[in-house]
């Protein structure tokens, strides 16, 4: 499924199995002009040097258009569903794409945004001048979490380049030759004729879904005729000092950090389900991993960040657990990587996903109501504190990261910048209040900081 010329500037492939997966997810929300697991990516900056005085609306617009030249698959789109297409722009189209997905909002948040964002064909990016944000904003299809901060990245250094880059000039056409792979081709899985192994590897990964049939969930007051609204986020960030107990306890523990965080999110949805439900239920959550450390260049790097190289299952753990237990059954999880026989698999397993979501009741089925876990590290693996230069240059000086979430599910995406753990839990706003969901990561620090002996 490699990119091809259908026509002079025009290129098209085939969606990948694992896009077609989470481009079903994402589809489920098309009948409230949105879609569920779009990925967010805001930072908050400083310019420095020169950069203070320059006109920050225009210096990102053509830093945008720039941008695509090096990353074209953002302003790819699908067709029918499963047709990936991209156009090589002339001027005039290339300025018609840039008014359409760079937009300058006066007088919001970043988090306000992303409650009214609806659907676009294409990747956008927002600057917001009153908190100095920018907000980037893609379908999970089109890329994933460690992507989406790689390809953030790549727009600072464009941003802070001196002398600014002209897009009108660039070579168009020539981008055409990095237009992202499906993961499918990236790790040279085979297109047909699978293995017995393949096939029932496949299967088995698949039925780890079936974990969420009777899983626990929290409270949601909303009746079930309500229809979703916006994503909202509720953050808590963790002080230096706290951040550094919380290391240093883990190792003493052997123990990762994710491991630990995960377990004490488990301990969180037990704290606010129903009474009757904390003693018998399971917890059912995702394991998540990137594709891109077992791949080969350049698979691995940051030339196709616009792509998703992520794939996860899901594991139970007990009511009767103990934050010990189950922060070793994530652990050893999290310990596993990904085998060859696993990757060698994983278009079967994504076949049978997409089945399993097709196969659904018309009427759907009721939405879960637990908070999954989604960890992406330390992120300064993947974009800077700074760009450019103390003459011209930008600080990162916060960084958030969520999906769109249009059901009664949450995710708590945890982070580490600038040397303090982040806790961001996305969740819809017609579903759950704002109070709830403070409390829920607050119930999270407190489980953590009290399981690892934490003094604060």
């Amino acid at each position: 499924m490699p990119w091809s010329q259908t026509r002079n500037g025009r290129y098209e492939r085939a969606l990948g199995e694992n896009e077609t997966f989470i481009k079903i997810l994402g589809d489920t929300a098309l009948p409230f002009s949105r879609e569920h697991w779009a990925i967010n990516i805001a930072v908050a900056i400083t310019p420095t040097g020169s950069l203070t005085q320059e006109n920050m609306p225009h210096l990102f617009r053509e830093a945008w258009k720039a941008f695509r030249f090096n990353h074209p698959t953002i302003a790819a789109y699908v067709v029918n569903e499963t047709n990936y297409v991209y156009d090589v722009p002339d001027r005039d189209a290339l300025e018609k794409w840039a008014s359409e997905t760079f937009k300058v909002v006066e007088g919001k948040t970043a988090d306000e945004l992303i409650s009214s964002i609806t659907i676009s064909p294409y990747a956008t990016m927002y600057y917001l001048p009153m908190t100095n944000e920018l907000l980037a904003h893609s379908q999970h299809w089109r890329t994933d979490g460690i992507g989406s901060l790689m390809l953030m990245d790549d727009f600072l250094a464009l941003a802070t380049l001196s002398p600014s880059p002209d897009a009108a000039n660039l070579p168009w056409g020539e981008e055409a030759a990095r237009l992202a792979p499906p993961i499918e081709e990236a790790a040279a899985i085979p297109t047909a004729n699978h293995s017995e192994v393949d096939k029932e590897l496949g299967a088995r990964y698949v039925a780890t879904f079936g974990h969420a049939v009777g899983a626990i969930g929290i409270l949601s007051p909303a009746p079930a005729e309500t229809i979703p609204g916006g994503t909202r986020i509720a953050h808590h960030r963790f002080t230096e000092q706290e951040t550094s107990a919380v290391i240093q306890a883990c190792k003493i523990r052997n123990l990762s950090v994710t491991a630990a965080v995960h377990a004490s999110i488990a301990a969180a949805n037990y704290a606010l389900a129903a009474p009757e439900d904390q003693a018998r239920k399971h917890y059912t959550s995702t394991i998540r991993y990137s594709f891109r450390p077992f791949l080969s260049n350049p698979y691995s790097g940051r030339q196709y960040a616009s792509t998703i190289f992520t794939t996860g299952w899901m594991v139970a753990v007990p009511a009767t657990s103990s934050w010990e237990e189950r922060a070793r059954t994530y652990h050893g999880e999290y310990r596993k990587g990904l085998s060859k026989e696993y990757i060698s698999a994983h278009r079967e397993y994504a076949i049978g996903l997409c089945n399993l979501l097709r196969g659904l009741p018309a009427a759907g089925t009721p939405s879960p109501t637990d908070v999954d876990i989604s960890s992406l590290g330390v992120v300064e693996k993947y974009l800077d504190r700074e760009k450019g230069s103390s003459k011209r240059g930008i600080r990162v000086d916060r960084v958030s990261q969520g999906l769109e979430m249009m059901n009664r599910q949450g995710v708590c995406h945890v982070l580490t910048f600038r040397d303090q753990l982040c806790l961001n839990l996305v969740y819809n706003e017609a579903f759950y209040e704002m109070v709830s969901m403070d409390n829920f990561v607050r119930a999270v620090r407190d489980s953590l900081l009290n399981e690892l002996a934490v003094e604060v």
